[in-house]
Order: structure tokens, then C-alpha cells, then sequence
């Protein structure tokens, strides 16, 4: 995250962005946020069920003078929202609802929702760092390469369709072994290269996987929320990455899936949105 901006304020005029099919965000958990948003004096009056409903476009949130955008969700959530409203001039709450939550973590530390709504008064704003690529936005990291299929069978996993996820597994299996990804400038082909932005530039992961055993280590890493708990991983950092793929390259912009013509380079940016942050705050 980049230093404070000014101090975050109290929500008035809210839209209220929410996946029910992200984790922990059925519709009782919704209900909770509205209570508690109406307890503190806040109107709703924009809400967005992601994904059957179109998000919110800039415009849309400055036609109804909207104070603060809040995403109950998870990264890939965040992400689509992001991207939607653009350079909306608003704060952004982010409250976590989804599977890992890494964003959500960042802002707030594990702090649970509750105490984060409770918390804005005393709340700074930040902007966040960003990796883009061939017209896709990543804030909190992208899975470049083969290996990136894997996101199907995870998808099975969470969804609890695990048949669905063996069979997506066995062909995530066969494509970690199909031609690989290089970054240029480097020797050698990788499974996968892992490109995470923070405030001073990129770090840039590259994984590889000598046989099948490491392939599928590589996939359940994945799958639990860390590819580096199962490999050793060759690091360095650098403002801009290029790499390159046979022809095209599979890539996932927080666990959201993208292919992108090769070769691809990723950039360093900061978003233009506002974000609240309410670790350290009491």
C-alpha cells in the first residue's frame, strides 16, 4: 500500500457490492452489513448482486453522489469492481467474503467485519499498488504460465463439485507440462512465473517442476492459497516484466482467469481508487 492520502470518512451515501457465491456472503451475512451500516447512520442506496447483476460504473455512483463503495467479496470480486468504476473519485471499503481474502488482509490485518465497520472513523485512505498486463489489472498478484489452469479445479474445490475438480485437475496436470513460459532477458522455460505488486515495484517468482510429483504439488499449493509452500522459487524484482509463451499466454489476475497474447509485459502502477485501511486503527 502506498503512505497515508488523508484520513477515511464516516460512509453517508453508500453502494453496496456483494457475491453471494464468494465464500462467506450468503444472504444472511449481507443482512448483517446492512444493519450494521444502517445502525451507524448510512443509507444504501445502490446494490450490486455480483455476478447476475451488472457492477456499477462511475457515473452511476456520482449520479447518486455515493460517499463509499463497499465490496463484500473476494479478490476476483475486488478485482471485476475495480475495474469497473475506474478513476471514480470516492473511498472503496473492501470487506472480506471471500476464499483468501488476501486484499481484505492487507487493508485490515485478520481483523473480522464487524470491528472493520466499526473502525472507519479512525480509518486512512491508501492507494494500492497494481500489476498490469495486456489490458487486465492484478492487485493482488498474477499466475503467468502453464500451471495457471489449475484455477478450474479450484473452482471445483470451493464449489464442492469434486468430480468436476479431479477432471479439471488431470488437465491442469497435462498442460503444467505444455511448452512452459519464459521471461525474457532469463534462461530457461517455468511452469509458472508469479508476478505480485507492492509499493516499490514488482516481485517476479519463478516456479518450476522437474516431474509429475512436483506438477501436482504445485496444483494443491495452489489450491490451499500459496505456491510457495511447495517450491523452491528463483525471486528477483523489477519495475516491468516481459515474457513469453509459444503463442499465447495463460495467465490469472487474482484467481481470475485471462489469455493474453504472447509475449505479454506487466508493468508496475498504482490504482487511482481510494481504498479505506483500518490496520493500526482503534
Amino acid at each position: 500500500m502506498s503512505g497515508m492520502v488523508e484520513a477515511a470518512r464516516r460512509p453517508a451515501r453508500v453502494w453496496l457490492v456483494a457475491n453471494p457465491a464468494s465464500g462467506s456472503t450468503d444472504a444472511g451475512q449481507v443482512a448483517a452489513v446492512r444493519a450494521q451500516l444502517g445502525a451507524a447512520g448510512a443509507d444504501i442506496l445502490g446494490e450490486t448482486r455480483f455476478s447476475d447483476e451488472d457492477l456499477p460504473l462511475a457515473a452511476a455512483l456520482e449520479a447518486g453522489a455515493i460517499d463509499t463503495l463497499i465490496i463484500f467479496g473476494g479478490d476476483g470480486t475486488i478485482n471485476a469492481v475495480v475495474a469497473a468504476v475506474g478513476d471514480w473519485a470516492g473511498q472503496c471499503l473492501v470487506l472480506p467474503g471471500g476464499t483468501m481474502n488476501k486484499l481484505a488482509l492487507a487493508l485490515h490485518g485478520e481483523t473480522a467485519r464487524e470491528t472493520i465497520l466499526g473502525r472507519i472513523a479512525t480509518a486512512r485512505l491508501v492507494r494500492l499498488p497494481a500489476a498490469d498486463a495486456g489490458g487486465h489489472r492484478a492487485l493482488v498478484g498474477i499466475i503467468l504460465g502453464p500451471a495457471a489452469a489449475w484455477v478450474h479445479a479450484r473452482e471445483g474445490v470451493r464449489k464442492r463439485r469434486f468430480w468436476r475438480a479431479v477432471r479439471a485437475a488431470q488437465v491442469a496436470l497435462a498442460r503444467s507440462f505444455g511448452g512452459g513460459i519464459s521471461v525474457v532477458g532469463t534462461p530457461g522455460r517455468h511452469r509458472a512465473v508469479v508476478v505480485t505488486p507492492d509499493a516499490d515495484g514488482l516481485e517476479v517468482a519463478m516456479i518450476d517442476a522437474a516431474g509429475v510429483g512436483d506438477a501436482m504439488r504445485i496444483g494443491w499449493s495452489w489450491l490451499s492459497g500459496d505456491w510457495r509452500d511447495s517450491q523452491l522459487v528463483e525471486a528477483g524484482r523489477a519495475a516491468e516484466v516481459t515474457l513469453a509463451g509459444r503463442r499465447r499466454v495463460r495467465a490469472l489476475f487474482d484467481g481470475e482467469p485471462a489469455m493474453l497474447a504472447s509475449p505479454v509485459t506487466v508493468r508496475h502502477s498504482m490504482t487511482s481508487l481510494h481504498f479505506v485501511a483500518t490496520a493500526g486503527a482503534a
